[in-house]
């Protein structure tokens, strides 16, 4: 009985070790059914979003939720990134950095996504 008891918890342990977490976008629009955008990642640390985006005074993680409207599921089985519309981007990128690289790309050829970055460039003069 006791290893029953021990297996259920090791299950258990588990099971909540490998849900997704999600960091919800910190702005949404009124263009689309759906508001925001997902990025589904495969990393599982929050924490690799908190370092800055180039030379900006700005998180990997308020440009991406703030900036491009996007909300972050950690802890995903892939890199991809799903837009308003529903379209799904699978991404290549394995870390923080170039993922929010990747995003930035591909929102920047979006037709909102334009427009939001037309909007982070002026706020960011270092941004090309």
């Amino acid at each position: 009985m006791r290893y029953f008891i021990l297996a259920i918890f090791i299950l258990l342990s588990y099971s909540s070790y490998s849900q997704e977490v999600e960091l919800p976008a910190l702005r949404l629009s009124d263009s689309f059914s759906k508001p925001y955008r997902v990025l589904n990642t495969t990393i599982s640390d929050e924490s690799l979003f908190d370092q800055y985006y180039n030379d900006t005074n700005l998180t990997l993680d308020s440009v991406i939720r703030y900036h491009f409207y996007t909300s972050i599921n950690l802890n995903s089985d892939q890199n991809q990134l799903i837009s308003m519309d529903g379209t799904k981007f699978n991404l290549s990128s394995k870390n923080a950095k170039d993922l929010t690289d990747e995003i930035i790309s591909l929102v920047s050829k979006m037709y909102l996504g334009r427009k939001e970055f037309m909007d982070f460039k002026k706020l960011n003069k270092n941004i090309d």
